[in-house]
């Protein structure tokens, strides 16, 4: 291969901080600068980058206790992610402190000089004879020794600590630093669910149908990754959450029904709407991002799902989209990604609280930029596990806007959040919520507002 694993890490962690694009991008964009083409390489790499993102905060914590004389974040972003992956691989992966203190050393010599690599050596001798009680006891307080101990953002821990307590917060975040359950959507339109049941498994992927959402089949085990077997790569199934698909599921089309998807990209929610309907609606999938919306075609094509599709502010739809109606619509706004730590673990170390709160207010926007199109329902979803983002934001649309009731959008899952400061959410139970430690899928909140 040329360059170590630990190498390639540090590049992606580098790049990351510098562009912070999405993970599987910088890994995607290092492996291929450096002429890497084994797709096990990848996949090896990327699984790795994934294990010590998910313990970034730990391993920074280590970082701080050992650094004299200077901050983590000051460091080089060579020497700090040098660093970063010879703490992982000494205090979470069991490597020898001498092996991967030499490959550090290795790494910052042959690109900074002797000075660099002999911090990056001072640091890690030390790094080695601290223990984790060590690190959790420079803690400021409960919330500090929290985020150290499961690599979580003080503000998500502050937040969900007031939200469900400390013994189901630790199972939340036990649960965000596992290797997330993974499911695929069947695209029924172009296949019998059965035909690609059986063809999965004639691969060596194991899957069984969920009982709570048609279509969707949880990957028990395999002997190849699923993206690599030829239902997949005909468009007969996609990856998609269990939790990402209930929140479409909410929706409960009829056929022939007009369906609006007011922030549609990449598509998956509109593709398994109309795999759920075997393509009988009338789908306008909109988003604002033309990036994103390149790729909502792209995955259309290779789905063969038929939509219209256009970009548009969802918060001007009403305006933009003058005389429309549709039975249904869909708002999946942007959002803090809390619910997604688990496979999204970056997400973890670029949003702060301050953005949580912005992200609210533009959901809100959105929502009442598309309830004034709708005839019938609305669903109101996020991937994430703040109060703020989900029953918040409902509270607020509802004080504001008259003539929708929250319904219970599916029998499966947890009720909402029934209070959070002094704020009551009397119809709590009216919406649900899923969570990763008990529903073995991503965080996510729906509502299902219905025309009154």
């Amino acid at each position: 291969m040329g360059l170590s694993r630990q190498e390639l890490t540090v590049r992606v962690l580098v790049r990351w901080e510098r562009t912070r694009r999405s993970l599987r991008t910088c890994v995607k964009r290092v492996l291929l600068n450096a002429g890497v083409r084994d797709h096990k390489v990848w996949g090896t790499v990327h699984a790795y980058c994934m294990e010590l993102m998910k313990r970034l905060r730990t391993v920074d914590a280590f970082l701080e206790a050992a650094v004299r004389n200077a901050r983590v974040p000051d460091l080089d972003p060579w020497v700090r992610n040098a660093l970063r992956v010879a703490t992982f691989e000494m205090k979470c992966n069991d490597v020898k402190p001498a092996i991967a203190t030499n490959e550090a050393v290795r790494i910052v010599l042959r690109r900074l000089g002797e000075g660099p690599a002999r911090f990056v050596n001072a640091v890690l001798y030390d790094v080695e004879e601290l223990s984790l009680d060590d690190v959790l006891d420079r803690a400021r307080d409960e919330v500090e020794r929290l985020a150290i101990e499961h690599s979580h953002p003080e503000w998500f821990v502050r937040h969900l600590l007031d939200t469900v307590g400390r013994e189901e917060l630790e199972r939340l975040m036990r649960a965000n630093n596992r290797e997330p359950e993974r499911y695929l959507r069947v695209h029924a339109h172009r296949v019998d669910p059965d035909r690609a049941i059986l063809a999965l498994e004639r691969e060596g992927v194991v899957v069984e149908e969920d009982p709570d959402v048609p279509l969707i089949l949880r990957v028990v085990e395999h002997d190849v990754p699923p993206v690599r077997t030829e239902p997949y790569r005909r468009g007969w199934v996609a990856y998609q959450d269990k939790a990402s698909a209930a929140a479409a599921y909410a929706l409960r089309p009829d056929p022939g029904d007009a369906v609006l998807d007011a922030c549609a990209a990449p598509g998956n929610k509109s593709a398994y709407l109309y795999a759920l309907t075997e393509g009988e609606l009338e789908l306008t999938c909109v988003d604002v991002n033309p990036r994103r919306l390149r790729e909502l075609r792209r995955n259309f094509r290779r789905w063969g799902v038929e939509a219209r599709v256009r970009r548009a502010d969802a918060t001007r739809l009403a305006r933009e989209l003058r005389g429309e109606r549709f039975d249904l619509a869909l708002v999946d706004p942007p959002c803090s990604s809390s619910g997604a730590y688990a496979r999204s673990p970056e997400a973890r170390w670029t949003v702060r609280w301050r953005h949580v709160k912005r992200y609210a207010r533009g959901q809100l926007a959105i929502l009442r930029g598309v309830a004034p199109l709708v005839e019938r329902a609305l669903v109101y979803s996020t991937c994430s596990v703040t109060v703020v983002e989900n029953e918040e934001v409902v509270r607020r649309f509802l004080r504001g806007m008259d003539g929708f009731e929250p319904e219970r959008p599916f029998t499966f899952g947890s009720p909402g959040v029934e209070r959070w400061l002094d704020h009551r959410y009397p119809w709590h139970d009216r919406v649900r919520r899923l969570w990763p430690h008990r529903h073995r899928t991503e965080g996510f909140f729906t509502a299902r507002l219905e025309r009154s």
